[in-house]
């Protein structure tokens, strides 16, 4: 039975051949050592070898974690540094570096850039772990190469910039602007119903890709001039590529061109068709190159057509709310039509660039109105919330005129959940082409003639419905002066461009503002869903009282002694309404409105007419 192995104790041969084997081995490492002896230069090569194996390996156990000695990233010596400690330690080198300033020179100009204004920037540890993987390669010679260069000082990493794409695209922009030109692409242009080529143009700007190379590498280098060549710029569109453009342009024009829809048909001359001509450049053609594509801007076609085609069209109404005696109804929504500006322009352009007839039926598109009867069923207007009536003159009719007006800007208004009503945002400035007229006004402490006086009523009316609606108040002002006829510390002054009125909703469903009016009285409701609140307030007795100032001016034509009051004056007060807003007998919220009014000034006009006999001294009121 064979063996493949070797025992250990060996019984030898009784012919005498494991002797013969023995000295035959001995005899060949004889003539091995002595071939090696007879060659220096190898013996020599080879102790080199080994010597070098073995600092390779005491190196790379005494670097174990760290880069490598010798190692340097730009100035920077990193060798012997773990990899957070040799990033930080490039970090401070290229905080240095990237500090200075940068020239930039380009037809006869300069820029002085940072590295800060390019989004100049190191990638700190990207070097670090660059530098640790000299000399350790997974093959072993190009290891001890590496590390041999090391020692030696040779294995040295450039300092790599890294620029932000916006920012250097901004400079080379600026750039260009100043010293380059840029180029033209070649375009129609219709004047009338004449079409022409405009020929493309060339420019010229700097090279950017070089230049960028360039600034990343000046701003990591001693080096801090950068010369931007100039190069040439060639259009993005040249002649030829605009010449299906031009052809179809020259043919739209040619001729007017037919619009049918059912039995009604309109003619449009080529001036009219010459106005929807736009051009732009497309890529879809399957071509390298982009093309310049002439195509019918929808937007001067909807404008052209939709007067022409009006009545065969119809607007789209809005669901709308609808109140009387505190009930609130939907009146339905209503679909529009009207025309597919989109879906004509490329069936014209066709009929129009074709040889067919030049005729196009008219398309029409429904048109849904932004509140749908589904909407307005969804927003929860369903009942009355509260509502308040204030009355006033009929006397006045400028300033009945204009509660008139306001009542109607505010009827119909809508308050989303959470939103904050705005008096002045929904009413906006009071104004003679709006229909308002002048009017008594408190200005500055004074009763004086305004556009759009009486808006105080119809603030103090919506005021006190939101205030027995429980609503929270955002914003209240009292008058400057106290009038009476409103209710005791509840009044509510507004104006353009200064005192607002305004309340959140903040239930979960929609607010309706609905108001009414006769010739003496306005009506405000809030319809929604009734959020269960409970109002009960208190109103202070009146505090701080001032006198007012009284006036005096001569009257020629009053006798001396006389007295007749032009205006009486109204002393100044104070008076606080607290509100209490509860919920299944629980406080949401308590507000104290405090109204403070300042003193009407009395206005007496004083008799300086001397007369030959005495007249009695009276004092009398004015009209």
């Amino acid at each position: 039975m064979s063996q493949d192995f070797e025992t250990t104790d060996r019984t030898p041969a009784p012919d005498g051949s494991e002797g013969r084997a023995a000295r035959r081995r001995a005899s060949e490492r004889a003539s091995a050592w002595s071939r090696l002896t007879a060659r220096p230069g190898l013996v020599a090569a080879i102790v080199v070898a080994a010597v070098l194996v073995l600092a390779v390996a005491v190196d790379a156990a005494a670097s174990a974690g760290r880069i490598h000695p010798g190692v340097r990233v730009d100035g920077v010596a990193v060798g012997g540094k773990t990899v957070d400690e040799a990033a930080a330690a490039i970090s401070r080198g290229a905080t240095q570096v990237l500090g200075r300033t940068v020239v930039l020179k380009a037809g006869g100009e300069e820029w002085s850039i940072t590295a800060q204004e390019v989004g100049g920037s190191v990638d700190a540890t990207g070097l670090a772990q660059a530098a640790y993987r000299i000399g350790r390669s997974r093959n072993p010679l190009q290891a001890v190469k590496e590390r041999l260069a090391a020692w030696f000082g040779a294995e040295r990493l450039p300092l790599r910039v890294k620029l932000d794409d916006n920012a250097v695209s901004a400079l080379f922009d600026a750039i260009d602007g100043s010293v380059g030109k840029p180029a033209k692409d070649s375009t129609v242009e219709v004047v009338g119903t004449s079409v022409r080529l405009v020929p493309a143009q060339d420019g010229t700007g700097i090279d950017r890709d070089r230049a960028r190379r360039a600034i990343a590498e000046a701003l990591a280098s001693d080096e801090r001039a950068v010369e931007l060549a100039l190069v040439p710029i060639p259009p993005a569109i040249q002649d030829e590529q605009a010449q299906v453009a031009y052809e179809a342009a020259k043919k739209a024009v040619s001729a007017p061109l037919t619009v049918r829809y059912e039995k009604s048909s309109w003619t449009l001359d080529p001036a009219t068709i010459a106005e929807w001509l736009a051009f732009r450049a497309s890529e879809s053609s399957g071509s390298a190159d982009p093309m310049l594509e002439c195509y019918l801007a929808s937007e001067e076609v909807s404008r052209t057509l939709t007067p022409i085609v009006g009545s065969v069209g119809k607007v789209a109404k809005d669901a709308s709310f609808k109140v009387s005696n505190g009930v609130v109804t939907i009146v339905p929504s209503e679909d529009g039509l009207a025309l597919d500006a989109d879906a004509f322009s490329k069936s014209a352009l066709a009929a129009l660039t074709g040889d067919g007839e030049r005729v196009v039926d008219l398309p029409m598109r429904r048109v849904e109105p932004e509140i749908t009867t589904e909407k307005a069923k969804a927003m929860g207007i369903k009942e009355r919330i509260s509502t308040y009536t204030t009355d006033y003159s009929p006397s006045n009719k400028p300033r009945v005129n204009n509660i008139h007006l306001l009542a109607d800007a505010l009827d119909g208004t809508l308050v989303p959940p959470g939103g904050v009503f705005s008096f002045n945002e929904t009413i906006g400035p009071r104004t003679a082409e709006k229909g308002y007229q002048e009017a008594n006004a408190i200005v500055n402490g004074k009763l004086v003639p305004q556009l759009g006086g009486g808006v105080c009523q119809v603030g103090t009316t919506i005021f006190n419905t939101v205030f027995f609606s429980g609503l929270p108040v955002v914003e209240r002002h009292n008058h400057s002066l106290y009038i009476s006829h409103y209710p005791k510390g509840r009044d509510a002054t507004v104006s353009w461009g200064g005192p607002d009125f305004k309340f959140r909703n903040d239930t979960q469903h929609w607010i309706l503002i609905a108001t009414s009016y006769t010739s003496s009285t306005i009506t405000i409701s809030l319809y929604g869903t009734d959020p269960g609140y409970e109002v009960s307030y208190t109103t202070s007795d009146f505090f701080d009282l001032r006198d007012y100032p009284i006036k005096e001016v001569p009257d020629p034509t009053l006798p001396v002694g006389t007295r007749v009051i032009e205006e009486k004056g109204v002393k100044g007060r104070s008076v606080i309404v607290t509100r209490t807003v509860k919920k299944n007998g629980a406080e949401v919220r308590k507000d104290t409105f405090k109204s403070v009014y300042r003193p009407a000034e009395e206005v007496v006009r004083v008799g300086t007419k001397v007369v030959s006999s005495s007249p009695s001294t009276s004092t009398t009121l004015g009209p």
